[in-house]
């Protein structure tokens, strides 16, 4: 199990300059631990106990307005990490992490992660070298979304979901998140009108399908050229 989880340890960016004796310490630490659709690995101002590599499954990270409205800041999918931050600085969590469908994590629990860190002083700076390395494309993505229109942005959006959670198939690739009109409008932020409207039209041109339950990305080439 070991072996299996250090081979996988190297796809994982967090741990990208770890060399193969670092990853063996790490996995010897990590717990496996199956959840079923819609558990909920932590809630927004729980301690920051554990890290979370997901192993299989997506997670979705949420925050709640004061007027109750639920945002989607990302959908994560296998090899990220969810709560490294926390770990590391111990504020509360800043998100509600909840699994989108059945999967597997592997946990770290933040004594043991500090502790490691603590007796290899080299590795705490390829822990900032993965966490601005992700910080960068986080902001790359942000920049590059901020002048897109509505419909741009969903195009993009679409295209986004159906490089991470697609499935290819007969009608073209069939996202396997599914997320309702709301969510996918949070993410964009838009209305769920708004996001209704776009979706038929993106329907209705053919670049997409949702007839079957799951919206499928019928011509991602044109999508791409309205992101574009």
């Amino acid at each position: 199990m070991i072996s299996a989880n250090v081979e996988f340890l190297k796809k994982v960016r967090l741990f990208a300059g770890f060399g193969t004796n670092d990853l063996i310490a790490v996995s010897g630490l990590l717990r496996a631990r199956r959840y079923t659709k819609r558990s909920v690995l932590m809630h927004e101002g729980d301690p920051s106990d554990a890290l979370y590599i997901i192993r299989k499954g997506s997670v979705a990270v949420t925050r709640t307005s004061s007027e109750g409205k639920e945002t989607i800041l990302s959908i994560l999918k296998e090899g990220d990490v969810v709560g490294e931050m926390g770990v590391l600085d111990e504020a509360p969590r800043s998100a509600t992490a909840t699994l989108l469908r059945e999967g597997q994590m592997l946990i770290l629990q933040r004594a043991d992660f500090l502790d490691l860190l603590a007796k290899r002083a080299d590795l705490n700076r390829a822990v900032i070298s993965g966490l601005i390395a992700r910080l960068r494309a986080t902001n790359k993505a942000t920049q590059a979304r901020s002048h897109l229109s509505v419909k741009a942005k969903v195009a993009d959006l679409l295209l986004m979901l159906a490089d991470n959670f697609g499935e290819a198939g007969e009608r073209g690739t069939r996202l396997t998140v599914k997320l309702t009109h709301q969510q996918l409008a949070n993410m964009v932020g838009t209305t769920r009108e708004t996001m209704n409207r776009t979706l038929t039209e993106f329907w209705d041109a053919r670049l997409i399908d949702i007839t079957g339950g799951s919206i499928v990305i019928s011509d991602p080439a044109s999508l791409a050229t309205i992101r574009d």
